[in-house]
């Protein structure tokens, strides 16, 4: 099967949770036998060393790569806003002249792909046109409910530049995101509670497929514990974002307090990239926080704490850092947002608390836990089988036989490898 493999932005490097889903999505079906022709947008220039690099990895999964640049520039701004009233923000950076268009079609057509796959939902606008005039059927692999994604970022966003980014950003959205699941031959959503909700609005051809880790990651995560970790309490994920920089804040200032004042001598470290002015104020007031600034390898980082956190209250979809957690040895606390389209027996594996003094509680009984008892080491173990690469396999048969068959209606479980769980 060959398809024309949408991209909102370059898949490679997998450094930030949107790209680690979309890059092992594209490695799971190349070693599935899916041929991938992709086409992506990105921002550097054409000469960059760094962009030479990253398409030769892409190249590496894919039959062909396509980048196109964004609309950013001051000239296309009169014509984005004149958009909106039929594509949100984000996606009317990714509209193409007509001759840019004119030659991905050319080329897709001339490469005689099967079907059309979005994933996310800002390429949309190429998505829809490529499958239309291709004829050929549009699948598309859902990252949020979007409409809800951006709303809680303009919810958690501080200061006018900030809330006027966000407002401008949630124009229209729910609207094309509503467009693009009708338009689908089916849908694949990331998160259970996101496709129950999709359900309950009528959309009834759609398909868990949740995040996916790589064996060798996986492997790497999951590891036999060799050597005592560094540090007691960690966390991993961008740190400018608006809910995780709500969620950090709240952390630092309402929930370390309480933690010191048990234990002075606790370790935390607080690791991702790009730490806004707020957050690295906020870290160099606490000399028991190290701050650890864009990481270059993961599973180093996730493998050095005893215990690891999610404290988000905001976000849509599922936190990716969530299901990384899941792999390592540590215990796991997190607030219920942070676990948030996860199956019931992934959330099992975390202690689950909202209010400050509780999430501190949670934390000390994780620094205490028994985590090598037989019971718990098979509650892992089983939660982890949810997200393992080879579940692509299971999706091939929809993309395979689209036009042969009518996809039946979802019942209100997601089967996975025997265990059935709970969507509504």
């Amino acid at each position: 099967m060959r398809l024309t493999f949408i991209c909102a932005q370059l898949p490679y490097p997998p450094n930030h949770g949107g790209t680690v889903d979309m890059w092992r999505r594209v490695c799971a079906l190349h070693d599935a036998g899916v041929k991938l022709r992709i086409v992506c947008w990105h921002q550097a220039e054409a000469g960059d060393p760094e962009l030479a690099e990253n398409l030769a990895r892409i190249r590496e999964k894919a039959e062909s790569v396509v980048v196109l640049p964004f609309q950013t520039g001051f000239a296309s701004k009169l014509p984005r806003l004149a958009r909106l009233l039929t594509l949100p923000w984000a996606a009317s950076a990714r509209s193409l002249s007509e001759q840019a268009y004119a030659a991905v079609l050319g080329s897709e057509r001339a490469a005689a792909v099967d079907a059309v796959w979005l994933d996310g939902l800002y390429g949309g606008d190429l998505a829809l046109k490529l499958a239309h005039a291709l004829q050929r059927p549009l699948f598309y692999r859902s990252h949020n409910i979007e409409h809800r994604y951006t709303r809680y970022q303009l919810n958690s966003a501080h200061g006018m530049r900030e809330q006027a980014h966000w407002l401008l950003r949630n124009c229209n959205v729910e609207h094309f995101e509503r467009r693009v699941l009708r338009e689908a031959e089916a849908f694949f959503d990331i998160s259970v509670d996101d496709l129950a909700y999709w359900r309950a609005c009528g959309f009834t051809h759609g398909h868990w497929l949740p995040t996916l880790v790589d064996q060798e990651m996986a492997a790497r995560l999951s590891a036999p514990v060799s050597r005592a970790p560094e540090f007691d309490v960690g966390y991993l994920g961008n740190l400018f974002m608006p809910n995780n920089v709500f969620g950090i804040s709240w952390f630092i200032e309402q929930v370390v307090p309480t933690l010191l004042q048990r234990n002075p001598a606790l370790r935390i470290f607080i690791a991702g990239s790009r730490p806004n002015e707020r957050i690295r104020a906020l870290l160099a007031a606490v000399p028991q926080i190290t701050l650890i600034e864009s990481p270059p390898d993961a599973a180093v980082v996730l493998r050095n704490a005893k215990v690891l956190i999610n404290p988000v209250f905001a976000g849509s979809g599922v936190n990716v850092k969530s299901v990384e957690m899941l792999f390592t040895p540590a215990a796991l606390v997190s607030t219920p947002q942070g676990l948030a389209g996860l199956p019931e027996n992934v959330a099992a594996c975390f202690q689950v608390a909202t209010e400050a003094d509780a999430f501190a509680q949670a934390i000390q009984n994780a620094l205490q836990a028994d985590l090598h008892t037989p019971a718990y080491a098979l509650q892992r173990q089983r939660a982890r089988q949810c997200f393992q690469s080879s579940r692509i396999a299971e999706i091939l048969p929809v993309l395979q036989n689209s036009r042969a068959h009518e996809i039946a209606a979802p019942t209100r479980t997601v089967a996975v490898r025997g265990i059935d769980q709970k969507v509504g």
